[in-house]
């Protein structure tokens, strides 16, 4: 009897099951390639989308340390010394826009960078309103540093009535939309402002809900605007509008700065090119007493400095110190000088930089003496000039 074979596959002996076996596999692999597909998408959409979905998040990175040598600082109508070292003033890259989420991402990896919350830097300004408010700390740290050296040094420097300026508004204030940062105030109800001191009585004579007549000069241009005074909230630090009749203290909602020009008896002039913000008044302070005083007052050394300088030669807090640590660092300097209550956020980026802590401009100058710089004669001690 003949016999013959017949390739069988494999399951098909128990019933035929191959087949529904690869249907089932088939099956699972069309759910697996639709369910890659799906997250592909979705992670292409979150990838795009982190482009344009912006955070309002500000990112500090360090910056520029430049010298304050006679490019940047120049004095004329009075004699000036050469020296070997340097004052160095430091700067922070601070972003202008919100940020999208990757370039956060990546600053949050980034050790050398800092991100804050916008509100925290900058409050409710806007963009040209933080650039028109940083110009006007520039040059009043500028004037504030050639009065504080030229009086440390026996000359005499006139000052003129203050400027009583707006820094912010915010939205939501009782004054939002009628007075805004970079105006100077010029009288409430007609009474004049003359120093910053003025400002509150003048208000708190209202009660809450009722109209207070500011005029201000915007652009050279003087103007009037009636703002309905609000109410101070319990922990002072909103202005809520209010009805009439309201009990508590009447505010307008505004944050004033004073900024006082002087007459100088010399011309100094100082180009940080388009630096704003106040946080270089001490450096500008000890570049401009480098320069009209004999010998090295860095002891030839770039000595880094950061600190704001009061009209009274007090040195503030600046904001940005460990980035402004870390560049100081990575231009080879040695000592860098901040402000008392920034030394811990300047040595975590310091590295082996010396870090000292001031709180006035002699504290400064004897640090320096201490790191060898030259000795500069007490104020009593100073000629009188004129």
């Amino acid at each position: 009897m003949d016999e013959s074979t017949e390739d069988i596959p494999p399951g098909a002996a128990a019933g035929g099951a191959g087949a529904p076996t690869r249907t089932r596999r088939s099956r699972r692999h069309r759910i697996l390639g639709i369910a890659l597909s799906v997250v592909g998408v979705v992670l292409a959409i979150v990838l795009i989308a982190g482009f344009f979905i912006h955070l309002p998040y500000v990112i500090i990175a360090p910056g520029e340390a430049t010298p304050l040598d006679k490019n940047v600082v120049s004095v004329k109508g009075a004699p000036t010394y050469g020296h070997h070292g340097n004052v160095v003033f430091l700067t922070v890259q601070v972003s202008n826009h919100d940020p999208n989420v990757w370039r956060l991402v990546l600053s949050w990896l980034d050790p050398d960078r800092e991100v804050v919350k916008r509100s925290n830097a900058v409050g409710c300004l806007s963009d040209a309103e933080n650039t028109t408010i940083n110009t006007q700390l520039m040059d009043q740290s500028q004037n504030d540093a050639k009065r504080v050296a030229l009086t440390r040094l026996g000359y005499t420097v006139d000052a003129d009535p203050p400027q009583i300026s707006i820094v912010e508004v915010c939205p939501g204030a009782p004054a939002f939309g009628k007075l805004q940062a970079g105006d100077r105030v010029l009288a409430i109800d007609d009474h004049d402002i003359k120093t910053i001191d003025d400002v509150a009585p003048l208000v708190q004579q209202h009660h809450p809900g009722d109209p207070a007549t500011v005029t201000y000069s915007r652009n050279g241009e003087t103007h009037t605007a009636t703002v309905v005074t609000g109410k101070r909230s319990k922990d002072g630090q909103k202005c809520m509008p209010v009805r009439v009749g309201a009990q508590g203290t009447p505010c307008l909602g505004v944050s004033t700065q004073s900024f006082t020009p002087y007459r100088f008896p010399i011309d100094i002039q100082i180009n940080t090119e388009r630096v704003g913000g106040p946080s270089a008044g001490l450096a500008f302070t000890l570049a401009i007493i480098d320069n009209l005083t004999p010998g090295d007052l860095t002891g030839g050394k770039k000595v880094a400095v950061t600190g704001t300088i009061s009209g009274d030669g007090v040195v503030g807090p600046v904001g940005g110190v460990e980035q402004k640590a870390i560049t100081a660092r990575h231009n080879g300097v040695k000592l860098m000088i901040v402000p008392r209550e920034e030394v811990k956020d300047a040595r975590a980026g310091a590295g082996d930089v010396e870090v000292v802590g001031v709180h006035t401009l002699d504290e400064a100058l004897a640090a320096l003496q201490k790191a060898g710089g030259a000795p500069v004669p007490p104020t009593s001690l100073a000629p009188a000039r004129s």
